[in-house]
This record gives C-alpha cells, structure tokens and sequence, in this order.
C-alpha cells in the first residue's frame, strides 16, 4: 500500500516525469552513442561541425579561420566523417556559415570536456570521444529545459494535469525531437525549441506585467534566439495569439509596448546578443556582415507548401502525425477564441510558406521536417487546448490515436536510424512497403 501511495505520489510530481524522460533518453544515447565504437565519435557532424568550430577555435586553438579544420579534424580523427564547413572570401579571409547561438549553447558541456580531458591527462584537441559525448548531453538536457518551460506556459494556460504531462511526452518521443536530441545532437534544433519556449514563458508574464525588466530578458531571448538561427526571430508573429482580439492586442502594444525605456530596454538588449556574430565577422574577414549562405536562397514564387507537409519525401504530417491531432484541435479553440485560433492558423501557414520556399525545402538529408522542431511549444498548444475540454468517447479515441501516432513515429525513427527509411529520397511505393516493418522487408 505505500508503495502504491509513493507512485502516485511521484506521479503527481511534474518534474518526476522530466527525470523520466531525461533517464530514456540517457540510457538511449549511452546504448547507442558512447557505448558504440563508431557512434562515439559522431556527434558533431555535418553541420554541427560548422556550429562547433567556433569553441576549439577560440579557446584551444586561438584560430578562429579553423585551419585546425584541415590538421586536427581532417588527418587526426579519420573515424569522424569529416566536413569542410570553411568559406573563403581569399586566402587570408576565411568564416563559416553557421552561426555563434548554437556553440554558446553548446559552451557549458564544451568545457566540462576539455577541463575534464586537461585533468585526466587525456587528448584535449577538442575532438575526442568526450567531446562528442558532451554535445548529446548538452542535446538532451536542453530538450528537458524545454520540456519544463512547456510545463510552465502549460499552466498559464489551464492545461489539466495530466494532458500536460502526456502532450509534453508525446511531442517528445512522437516526434523528431527525441530523434534529434539523442542521435543529432549537434543540430541547432534542440537548443532553439528550449530558448523558443522560454521566450513564450516570459513573453506572457510580460503581458501580465510589462516592466523593463521583462522587457530586457525578452530582448535577450529574442537575440539569442536570432543568434541560433536568424530566421527564428519569425516566432514573434506568434506573439498577437496572447491576446483574445486583435484591438485588446493593439492596445497592449501602443500603450504598454510603444513605451520608450521599452523600446529601448528590447532593442538594445537582443542588438547587443546578435552584434556578438557581427564582431566574429569582423575578425574573420575584417568586415561587419556577410550573408553567409552565399547562393542558397529562398525562392518565394516557388514554394512547396504541399510537399512540405504531406509528402511521403519529407512530409511534416507523414513523420509527425501527432499534429495532426493539433489541427483538429484548433476548432475546439475557435469556439473559445476565434481571434487566437485564426491567428495560429495564419501564422503556421506563412512560416510553412517561408520555410517551404527554401531552395532545398526538403533541408538535406534528415528525419522528418526538422526545421519546424523549434516551433514544437506553438504546435502542442491546441492538442493539449483540445485535449482539456474533450470528455468520455471522444476523449479515448483521440487519446488512441495519439498514441498510435506516437508508436509509429518511434518505429520510424529506429528504422531512420538503421537505414530501413531514406534520408531523402522517400517515396508513396518506398513508404508503403516498410510501413510498420521493423526490419527490411
């Protein structure tokens, strides 16, 4: 009987589960990352690399036009899949073109390793195994401090109980997100969905109290954000949906928001997170910007809003289903606020239309729609909204469903990782033939 009373106790603890997801997705990346003699050295791939540089740059090689690239990287650690993330302009000026928000993000467990390595007399080039090692934790841990602040802007909007806990994991594990905190950890998604999600926590205690304060921390979120990956400042269209009118938020803004210290307090803070990037550009090629994508570009009279989201190549539908259910949910929120609901509804779209403009819009050789990750707190919303206010039948079939939805996306995720389904290159006849198969058929 004590027993019994001590689970349901724990159950009741939000942060019981936290330290239950924190365990899966440790065990998960001690199995399969630094217990494998291959994994173990690939975590900072591809374009983590470009976002990691910076660190062994600055603070263990002082070359932050990552020569190191072409000796430590290149001819060292030939069990690394190696990646040239340079861009040179000449031969003297050299950058990448990734930004600094990831690697800031990254910094703490960076130097755990490296003061770590230094003590135990190991190899401390900042690319060894432990190094690798510390990304995935940086990766998951992020992906908890997200889940903790879903849990928080959960309960500013009356979420019960339980379908917080339930949507916080099943995002999580029904989604990319799992996929991307423990296997590609040194992406840049993981560490914006936690910072997007601490953006909206403040961002709704400041509409309750608008103080300089609030509006600093705002401010230094907001360019961190940026700092991560530019086009995430695009999250503060989302910001008219705290409100329940479009006059009661136009108000808001001219009389609490057109505020000079406001403004300013705002302004100067996210300025002074994003002007870090412009002092590297500095350093590196002696000029305070470049558009450091070069070619790549978006193409806005060319979107691929439909494959975006339903094709069977790289569909955000397809590999995560579960918001689908986050769709069907938004009538149930139309009935409480048509003005929150549509706008939601308006901006999904236009960050679909956005993104899916990208020249690449399928965005390479990844799981899923990975560059929607950081939105995952705007997309739980109306399920857990839904969810809330569903009751008896229509509650256990939803609930069914999600959980199916949540079963296949684990089952696909295994088979991405095994190879079973396409980086890219999915298709109707491919899909259909592995669908539910934990192995080749």
């Amino acid at each position: 009987m004590q027993t019994t009373s001590t689970i349901k106790r724990l159950a009741l603890n939000f942060y019981f589960w936290i330290f239950l997801a924190f365990g899966v997705s440790f065990t998960f990346a001690l199995v399969n990352k630094w217990l494998d003699p291959v994994q173990k050295h690939n975590t900072v791939v591809s374009d983590g690399k470009g976002y990691y540089a910076y660190l062994p740059g600055m603070f263990i090689y002082d070359d932050i036009n990552f020569g190191f690239n072409q000796t430590v990287e290149k001819d060292k650690h030939t069990e690394t899949a190696y990646t040239d993330y340079r861009y040179k302009i000449d031969k003297k000026r050299v950058y990448t073109r990734y930004y600094l928000g990831t690697c800031i993000a990254y910094a703490p467990f960076f130097f755990g390793a490296h003061f770590t390595s230094l003590a135990m007399g190991w190899d401390a080039d900042g690319y060894t195994a432990i190094y690798h090692g510390s990304i995935v934790l940086a990766a998951i841990c992020y992906a908890m401090l997200a889940m903790i602040f879903f849990g928080k802007v959960f309960d500013l909007y009356g979420i019960k109980y339980w379908v917080k806990v339930f949507v916080i994991l099943g995002v999580y594990f029904g989604s990319n997100w799992f996929y991307y905190a423990c296997w590609e950890s040194s992406l840049s998604h993981t560490y914006s969905v936690a910072f997007m999600a601490i953006f909206w926590y403040y961002a709704l205690r400041f509409k309750e109290n608008p103080t300089v304060r609030l509006a600093i921390v705002i401010g230094l979120l907001v360019g961190f954000i940026t700092l991560i990956r530019p086009v995430n400042v695009l999250v503060v269209l989302f910001l008219p949906m705290l409100f329940t009118s479009w006059s009661i938020f136009w108000k808001f803004f001219t009389e609490k928001i057109l505020n000079w210290k406001i403004v300013a307090s705002t302004l100067l803070a996210s300025g002074a997170v994003v002007s870090l990037q412009l002092f590297v550009y500095k350093a590196q090629i002696g000029q305070w910007f470049i558009y450091a994508y070069s070619q790549e570009r978006f193409y806005f009279l060319d979107p691929h809003m439909f494959d975006f989201l339903f094709s069977f190549r790289k569909g955000f539908f397809v590999y995560t289903p579960i918001f689908i259910l986050s769709v069907l949910g938004l009538y149930s929120w139309y009935k409480k606020s048509k003005f929150q609901a549509l706008w939601w509804l308006g901006t999904f779209v236009l960050i679909t239309y956005i993104f899916s403009s990208w020249h690449m819009w399928w965005y390479g050789g990844t799981y899923g729609t990975r560059v929607f990750i950081e939105y995952y707190l705007f997309f739980a919303l109306p399920l857990a909204l839904w969810l809330t206010q569903l009751r008896g039948v229509t509650l256990k079939i939803v609930m069914t469903i999600a959980c199916l939805f949540i079963f296949n996306n684990v089952l696909q995720q295994y088979q991405y990782r095994k190879g079973i389904l396409h980086y890219e290159a999915m298709t109707w006849d491919m899909y259909k033939d592995i669908f539910l198969y934990p192995i080749v058929p």
